[in-house]
């Protein structure tokens, strides 16, 4: 028999305060320690945009380090309460499905959540750690998907035509895992998390993984929400996309390689919550990949930095021989 329990090492409550005027919000992230800054980013800008609410924040981490989770501990405000979930090694996933370089943790993740977190709550709220919530996050708990697995929002187009020819499933209805609303009851009846789990390793190849697992299993039970609740953006060097963003975005998701706490990134955005935040005095990685640095060089050319501009040149000729090697 399934047993979700089966992944966890430990569970351990960093965080509880909970004020009983309020309604509760139960969040979950996953991520290892190479995220675990930009997920504290993304649970800061939930908490400073959602007055008036109980947020739980339940992490499920992957070999998190003590400062980074000390740092967690000092998101500590009367509202906040947050849970970690500590993952061991039991996960085992088919290497060939494995197309994008997803770590295999990371891949099952969001498989998990939902069956152990049941007993908590009828409701749980999703979020991927590369996203920032610029509005608050309630209103997206008011949806009625008593009768749905899960609410989610659409992908880009172009993600649905590419999937299109991929998947026997309707493409139109075709979702972007970064943010979901699921029913937890619904999930467990219909057991995705042990099938999530069995197809994902049915010798298949799934070129999104997880999502595409998820859009599989979940076809013709999803409620679609409006896309202000996860906006995808791809950002460049300046981030000029963040200033085209509708009014009304509730949830911002940087997807791509391109994220906002690389520091060649000039979020705006981004920033905005970082210097509020417990990282705010850790440094931050220069890049993701070797052509952002070169981005950054033709950028500080055109503010006419010409010896910075130079220098990271010369950085980004040292990535590419290393990146060859």
């Amino acid at each position: 028999m399934f047993n979700a329990n089966h992944f966890i090492s430990k569970i351990n409550p960093l965080i509880y305060n909970n004020n009983p005027q309020y309604p509760t919000l139960h969040i979950a992230l996953g991520f290892d320690d190479n995220y675990a800054m930009p997920a504290g980013i993304a649970m800061l800008s939930v908490i400073k945009n959602t007055p008036d609410y109980n947020l739980h924040f339940h992490l499920f981490v992957d070999n998190v380090s003590e400062p980074n989770i000390d740092k967690f501990r000092n998101l500590n405000t009367p509202n906040i309460s947050i849970t970690l979930y500590c993952l061991n090694n039991n996960f085992v996933i088919n290497p060939k499905t494995l197309v994008l370089h997803i770590a295999t943790v990371s891949t099952c993740i969001r498989f998990i959540m939902p069956e152990l977190l049941a007993p908590i709550t009828d409701k749980l709220i999703y979020l991927d750690s590369d996203i920032i919530c610029l509005q608050s996050l309630a209103s997206l708990v008011k949806y009625n998907i008593d009768e749905y697995i899960a609410g989610v929002i659409p992908d880009t187009k172009d993600m649905q035509l590419a999937i299109s020819k991929m998947y026997n499933i309707d493409h139109n209805r075709y979702f972007n895992a970064g943010v979901l609303l699921i029913n937890t009851k619904q999930w467990c009846k219909a057991q995705i998390s042990q099938r999530a789990l069995e197809l994902i390793n049915n010798g298949n190849i799934y070129k999104f993984a997880d999502q595409d697992v998820l859009n599989i299993l979940l076809e013709n039970k999803t409620y679609l929400l409006p896309i202000k609740f996860n906006t995808k953006i791809k950002v460049s060097i300046d981030c000029r996309e963040e200033k085209n963003i509708r009014p009304y975005t509730i949830v911002l998701h940087y997807i791509s390689q391109n994220k906002p706490w690389y520091a060649v990134y000039q979020s705006d955005i981004f920033n905005h919550y970082f210097r509020q935040s417990p990282w705010q005095n850790d440094r931050r990685p220069l890049s993701g990949n070797s052509s952002s640095i070169r981005n950054y060089s033709k950028y500080l050319i055109k503010q006419k930095n010409y010896s910075k501009a130079i220098y990271y040149y010369f950085v980004y000729l040292k990535y590419k021989l290393i990146l060859k090697k």
